[in-house]
This record gives C-alpha cells, sequence and structure tokens, in this order.
C-alpha cells in the first residue's frame, strides 16, 4: 500500500513539471561561423501559450549580439506557425546585418 502511494505521488509531481513544450532549432551561421542564428520555440502555460524567441551568438565571443525577438500571443488568436513566421520576419533585417544564410 506503500509503495502505490509513494508511486502515485511521485507520477503526480512529475506530471506537474510538465508545463512548457520548447523546441530549439539553429536558424543558420555566417560564412566564417561566428555569428549562429537559433530559436526557441514552442508552447508556455500548460502548453497553452505559443512563442517564438529567436537570438543571434557570437560563439567566439560567447554572447548575445542581438536584443532577442521574443513573439508571442496570449489570446491565442495566432497559432504556432504564424508566430513563428512573424519572429522571423522581426529578425530578418538583423540576420542580413550578421550575414547570416537561413
Amino acid at each position: 500500500m506503500k509503495s502505490l502511494i509513494l508511486s502515485l505521488l511521485l507520477l503526480g509531481s512529475l506530471g506537474a513539471q510538465a508545463k512548457n513544450l520548447i523546441r530549439v532549432k539553429t536558424l543558420g551561421k555566417s560564412p566564417k561561423g561566428q555569428f549562429i542564428a537559433f530559436e526557441e520555440f514552442g508552447f508556455k502555460n500548460d502548453a497553452k501559450v505559443p512563442f517564438s524567441k529567436i537570438r543571434v551568438m557570437n560563439v567566439w565571443k560567447n554572447k548575445y549580439v542581438i536584443k532577442t525577438i521574443y513573439v508571442t500571443d496570449p489570446e491565442n488568436e495566432m497559432n504556432l506557425r504564424q508566430i513563428r513566421a512573424k519572429a522571423k520576419k522581426l529578425a530578418n533585417k538583423q540576420l542580413k546585418a550578421f550575414n547570416i544564410s537561413t
């Protein structure tokens, strides 16, 4: 009986921690490999709110070089595909400035 209760508590605590669903995708790199762009995207808040976050990193200096581009829609009027497209459109000018091909 004790092991059954312990198993149920453990199972419940694991489910409580699975609130966000996030994936990371490389968008591109500069020709010399100094800069890399990547996107974190998925769902937050119990997998209900879609988001996309794009960053550019100088891998030689281990530093982010642009302000993070973050797009979300708490009202759920856009789906994840639309949010990702909007984030990429906002980042396009900055990606070109670092000669990052996507």
